[in-house]
C-alpha cells in the first residue's frame, strides 16, 4: 500500500525538519550572481509588499555579492537577512531604540542599517551604506564552513548571532522571489541567469540514505565498474522506490540506464534498477516526485544502490552552464553541486554519511 508508505514518509520528514532544520527544496536556484541596474528601477516599482526603496536596497545587496563573485544563493541569503533585520529599510536606529534590547554584557545595542550591524562591524558611514554593509555581511558569511549548503536561516544566524537560528526562515521565499524579479527585470551582465528553468527538484530516494561513492576518480569497486565515476552512489535498501527529481520525458531505458530529460535539456540518469521493476518506459512523461523504479543491483554493482548522474550535453540553463566541467567526463557535472542550484543538499550530515 504505497499511499500508507507516503503518509509515513511525510510524517518522518516533518519530524526530521523540526529536529534538524532540513533545508527547503526547490526554493531557489544558484549559479553566478549577476548585477542589477539600480538606476532603472522605477520610483513606483513594487514587488509584493516591498516598495521601490526596499527593492533598491535589495539590489544593492545583490550587487555587493556579485562584485565579490558570490553565487545567487548568497544574494538570496543576504536579501533574506536584511528582510528579517530591517524590512529592507536603511534605518539609522536599531532594537535598543525600538525595544530596549541590550547586549549580553548589559550594554546598549548599537545596531543600524539594513543588517542592523553594531559598532564592531565598522563605521557608521559604512554600516549605513547599503553595498558596504552587505559586503561586511558577505565577508563573514564566506568564513562559515559549508554556508552554501546550510539551511539559509542557519547560515544567516551564524553571521548575525541572534537568539533564534530559524528567525529568517519566514523571509526565504520572499527573498528568492524578489532577487529573481530584480535579476529578470533590471539585471545586467547576466543577472537573469539566477532562474532555473527546470522548476523544482526533489530527492531521488526516501530519506535517510547514505552516499557510498562520490564523483571523480576512484578504485573500481567491482569488475566492469569505472575508475572515474561521473556520478554519486546513494545507498538505502533494496527495492526502495526511486523518484524522478524533475518533471521530464523518459529518453532511455535499457539494462543499466533509466534516463529522464528535463525541459531545459538536462538528462538525469538513474542506474542499476532492474528493467522488470521500472514503472515508466521511453516516451513517458513523468512528474517530479513520481516513482519511476525500485533500487536494484543490475551489474556492474556491488549491491543495491542508486547511481545518479547528470548529463548536461543538451543543457540550455545558464545557471547549470556555470558548473565545473571535467575532461575525464565532459558530458557530466558533479551531482552534489548540481542539486545545490535547487536548494538541495543531496547528502546532509544530519542523516547522510559520505565516503
Amino acid at each position: 500500500m504505497r499511499w500508507a508508505g507516503g503518509i509515513l514518509l511525510a510524517l518522518f520528514m516533518f519530524v526530521l525538519a523540526v529536529v534538524v532544520g532540513v533545508t527547503s527544496t526547490g526554493a531557489g536556484c544558484g549559479g553566478g550572481g549577476g548585477t542589477v541596474n539600480v538606476a532603472v528601477i522605477p520610483a513606483d516599482a513594487s514587488s509584493g509588499s516591498y516598495s521601490a526603496e526596499q527593492m533598491t536596497n535589495a539590489a544593492h545587496i545583490m550587487n555587493a555579492a556579485s562584485v565579490m563573485g558570490l553565487p545567487v544563493r548568497a544574494q538570496q541569503i543576504g536579501v533574506m537577512t536584511a528582510m528579517g533585520e530591517s524590512s529592507l529599510r536603511n534605518i539609522g536606529y536599531g532594537d535598543w531604540e525600538t525595544s530596549g534590547v541590550t547586549n549580553p554584557d548589559g550594554t546598549r545595542t548599537t545596531s543600524i542599517g539594513l543588517f542592523q550591524q553594531q559598532n564592531s562591524w565598522g563605521s557608521t558611514t559604512d554600516r549605513l551604506n547599503p553595498e558596504k554593509a552587505a559586503t561586511l555581511f558577505f565577508e563573514r558569511l564566506q568564513k562559515i564552513d559549508g554556508w552554501e549548503t546550510l539551511d539559509p536561516s542557519r547560515a544567516a544566524h551564524k553571521v548575525q548571532i541572534n537568539s533564534n537560528p530559524d528567525h529568517y526562515t519566514k523571509w526565504w521565499d520572499a527573498a528568492v522571489a524578489l532577487t529573481d524579479q530584480l535579476a529578470r527585470d533590471y539585471g545586467t551582465a547576466g543577472a537573469g541567469a539566477s532562474s532555473c528553468t527546470a522548476g523544482e527538484a526533489g530527492y531521488p530516494l526516501d530519506q535517510p540514505y547514505n552516499m557510498s561513492s562520490g564523483f571523480g576518480p576512484r578504485k573500481a569497486p567491482t569488475a566492469g565498474a569505472s575508475t572515474w565515476h561521473p556520478a554519486i552512489d546513494l545507498v538505502g535498501t533494496c527495492d526502495d522506490p526511486i523518484y524522478s527529481v524533475f518533471p521530464g520525458t523518459v529518453v532511455r531505458s535499457d539494462r543499466l540506464y533509466l534516463s529522464i530529460k528535463s525541459s531545459d535539456g538536462v538528462v538525469v540518469e538513474y542506474l542499476h534498477s532492474y528493467e522488470s521493476e521500472r514503472l515508466v518506459k521511453v516516451g513517458d512523461t513523468v512528474q517530479e516526485g513520481q516513482q519511476i523504479a525500485d533500487v536494484g543491483a543490475a551489474p556492474p554493482a556491488t549491491g543495491c544502490h542508486l547511481d545518479i548522474r547528470v548529463n548536461v550535453t543538451d543543457n540550455t540553463n545558464p545557471a547549470v552552464d556555470q558548473l565545473q566541467r571535467f575532461p575525464e567526463a565532459p558530458s557530466y557535472v558533479e551531482p552534489v553541486a548540481f542539486f545545490q542550484l535547487y536548494g538541495i543538499d543531496i547528502c546532509p550530515p544530519e542523516w547522510c554519511r559520505k565516503p
